[in-house]
């Protein structure tokens, strides 16, 4: 799927639902790539076009707000359709404000990161970030029309935003293919991600939110490797120096997966090959015993908690997870504080 397929798609919707006015929603790193897609898509409805500031810091409730003012004064009612072009944080805030200007206008998601294709553009979760807080404020909102991923956008990333979604890919085969892992194992070059990876994602993603789209139990599979990743993010925004999501989260997949296996979950032999691969593609960072508790702090806002206990998502083996295992603190701490990845570079660095 590609341009010309997403432009045809989005076309013949407007026509259908008869909509007239448009708002794309990009971010400024993505626009100076995109003049082209954007006066494509400007030609069969009237389109405005708003432009952030590129990166996290912008997906806040200060920026939603700035966004419903805008809507306002151009005196946009509830058949406005917008249009959120760019990475995660174009979808997530995006998806946030069209679940409420005006209780709801329409929208749909074109993305343009591989962590956004796999991950944010799908699923119906939307939301802003509370200060340091991840995601501490949002809906659930499914797009109004699910377009195909545009796997040719993904050539102007950097190397640093592609591997962010390779973390969040290989969760994916964590928790739901041994033979995905296995053939990523082999995988040397993150410019070569074939479709078929980013299409399994999708799938798989899509049949677990079918099953539990308001993520009550089984969806919470889908956040392997988030109690910790988000913790980590949230750490490392506070002090200033912030990671990408999917390079929180891969720190995530390596802290679980040793959870799983001191747990007695994982066998020994399947935690050491995820281990390998994690720390060849990814700077593990050690969390030392003074950093954890700030860590944990962090994780007692998880959305997974129950009964004031952190609830987390295990593997029992690769490709198959086990979910909402609590673990109280001491424990946590016991296994966790001090552990040395083989390669790794300092948290407090982040």
């Amino acid at each position: 799927m590609g341009k010309t397929d997403i432009i045809r798609q989005l076309t013949e919707y407007f026509q259908h639902e008869n909509i007239h006015s448009m708002v794309i929603l990009t971010d400024g790193n993505v626009e100076k790539h995109y003049a082209d897609y954007f006066a494509e898509l400007s030609k069969s409805v009237t389109a405005d076009k708003i432009v952030l500031p590129s990166g996290e810091a912008s997906k806040s409730i200060e920026t939603a707000i700035s966004i419903w003012r805008h809507f306002a004064e151009k005196k946009y009612d509830r058949d406005l359709f917008l249009l959120n072009f760019g990475g995660g944080m174009v979808c997530d805030l995006g998806g946030f404000v069209a679940s409420t200007y005006k209780r709801g206008i329409r929208f749909a998601n074109c993305p343009t990161t591989l962590l956004a294709m796999i991950d944010a553009a799908i699923g119906g979760k939307n939301g802003v970030n509370l200060q340091f807080l991840k995601n501490g404020v949002g809906t659930f909102r499914f797009p109004d029309i699910l377009l195909p991923a545009d796997v040719t956008l993904l050539k102007t990333l950097p190397e640093e935003e592609l591997r962010s979604g390779f973390g969040e890919l290989v969760k994916y085969a964590l928790i739901g293919s041994f033979e995905l892992f296995q053939e990523l194992c082999n995988f040397d070059n993150i410019f070569s991600i074939k479709a078929e990876y980013i299409d399994f994602c999708i799938k798989f993603k899509q049949d677990i939110v079918e099953k539990d789209p308001y993520d009550r139990h089984i969806r919470h599979v889908l956040n392997f490797g988030h109690t910790f990743g988000h913790a980590i993010e949230s750490y490392c925004s506070e002090s200033g120096k912030p990671v990408a999501h999917g390079i929180a989260v891969a720190q995530g997949l390596y802290y679980e997966s040793l959870l799983s296996t001191r747990l007695g979950h994982l066998p020994q032999e399947e935690w050491q090959q995820i281990a390998d691969f994690l720390t060849k593609h990814f700077d593990i960072m050690p969390i030392t015993s003074d950093i954890l508790p700030k860590l944990v702090n962090y994780m007692q806002n998880d959305k997974k908690n129950h009964n004031n206990l952190l609830n987390f998502i295990l593997l029992e083996h690769i490709g198959h997870a086990i979910q909402d295992i609590p673990i109280p603190n001491i424990d946590l701490c016991s296994f966790i504080a001090n552990h040395k990845p083989q390669i790794a570079k300092p948290l407090q660095s982040c």
